[in-house]
């Protein structure tokens, strides 16, 4: 049983309702935009929104499909992209092992030759979605694409030291603005602010909602942050079916933030 109607992800699969959201990353120093991160948006007729998460979860039964969907969303990602240094793109890992057998990966081969392409590759649930990983790391590092490995430090994540070393960007998940409230949780900020200094990495700390914790994120070491503090300058885009209201400004965005749990 599907959670949307057919009807209405049919759609989405023939391009009808969906847009891409740029965010972007900040840095810490001087406030210069590093790049934006490219985000999936849908919409049904009326104007209602559909969480992008929910979409690909209706999808992941039929993985073809849910290719095709990550396909035609990174096409209009890179079509819609605002002129700045990085473009940030997460690969969904069931929508990439679709082909991952194949001598040529279309997903890889529609983002090689974008200069500033950085693959995000989501932190790890299982062990099958590590050895995912990896390969998505070898596919789009072999074909000289820089990496970034998102969500850091999520709850329920796993972390492989291979995936880990071997990408340019670490982005720390949301939950570190929570966590950080004791001895063992600094110092394991503070190792991985270490690792990544020695190793010549980029951290980028997501989820950052107002001055005093972009402040905070400076001063422990990270080099750039995004989140809702820089709502005003989100970037939407819409195919063009959707009619009016097609680029909406940052202060109309709906904000679902996620709220610090108490211990």
């Amino acid at each position: 049983m599907y959670d949307i109607s057919p009807a209405i992800l049919l759609d989405f699969l023939g391009g009808i309702g969906i847009g891409v959201e740029y965010q972007p990353i900040v840095s810490t120093t001087d406030r210069r935009v590093l790049g934006h991160e490219a985000l999936a948006r849908f919409r049904v007729h009326g104007g209602g929104r559909l969480p992008p998460d929910r979409v690909f979860r209706a999808l992941h039964d039929s993985p073809l499909s849910l290719f095709q969907m990550e396909y035609r969303i990174k096409q209009l990602q890179l079509q819609h992209a605002p002129d700045s240094e990085n473009l940030f793109l997460n690969i969904d890992q069931d929508a990439f092992e679709v082909f991952l057998n194949e001598p040529v990966h279309p997903m890889v081969a529609l983002l090689e030759h974008r200069a500033g392409t950085v693959v995000e590759i989501i932190e790890n649930s299982s062990v099958s979605d590590a050895q995912v990983s990896i390969a998505m790391q070898q596919a789009f590092g072999g074909a000289g694409l820089p990496l970034a490995l998102d969500d850091v430090g999520a709850q329920d994540s796993l972390v492989s030291f291979d995936l880990l070393a071997g990408v340019e960007y670490v982005k720390l998940a949301r939950d570190w603005l929570c966590r950080l409230t004791g001895p063992d949780a600094d110092a394991l900020f503070a190792a991985l602010i270490s690792f990544a200094r020695a190793s010549g990495k980029t951290v980028i700390l997501e989820g950052v909602e107002n001055e005093q914790q972009f402040s905070r994120a400076r001063d422990l070491g990270v080099d750039a942050v995004q989140g809702f503090l820089f709502r005003d300058d989100f970037i939407q885009a819409w195919q063009p079916d959707a009619g009016a209201n097609d680029h909406l400004d940052g202060r109309q965005l709906e904000a679902r933030l996620k709220p610090c749990r108490s211990a």
